[in-house]
């Protein structure tokens, strides 16, 4: 009994993993995505530091916005049980964490540690929050 517990536990943190990953590759195509069109409306403007600008508000906006997408796909199409508003509240709180936490941790004195942890954060949480209310 105690094989079959473990099969069953090693199944759900594959699933875990599972479900982070692909809510995670549609994230950074809805976050390029936004990104590109972010660049493009700004381009010109904020003393020719616009694009930049655009650039990355669109990754700060597409990229949660890209998981809050595919946790509905996650439900609506492979049928996984779970609470999408919950989901979205795990990626309210991944980016909200991330932010209030730049200054104390010293995020934000190197850019890769602060969108490393905002990349992985937001679906982690997304995904938590998803699974926590099953049915």
């Amino acid at each position: 009994m105690t094989q079959q517990k473990q099969q069953s536990t090693a199944k759900k943190i594959v699933t875990f993993i599972g479900i982070v990953i692909g809510i995670g590759i549609f994230g950074v195509f809805f976050g390029f995505v936004a990104a590109l069109l972010g660049a493009w409306i700004m381009q010109g403007r904020l003393f020719g530091l616009g694009g930049l600008a655009g650039a990355l508000g669109g990754i700060i906006i597409g990229y949660p916005l890209g998981v809050i997408i595919g946790i509905i796909v996650v439900k609506r199409i492979f049928h996984y049980q779970g609470s999408i508003l919950l989901g979205i509240v795990g990626v309210v709180l991944g980016g909200a964490i991330t932010i209030g936490l730049a200054e104390p941790l010293n995020l934000n004195l190197n850019p890769t540690v602060l969108f490393t942890v905002f990349f992985l954060l937001v679906p982690v949480l997304c995904t938590a929050g998803f699974r926590l209310k099953k049915g």
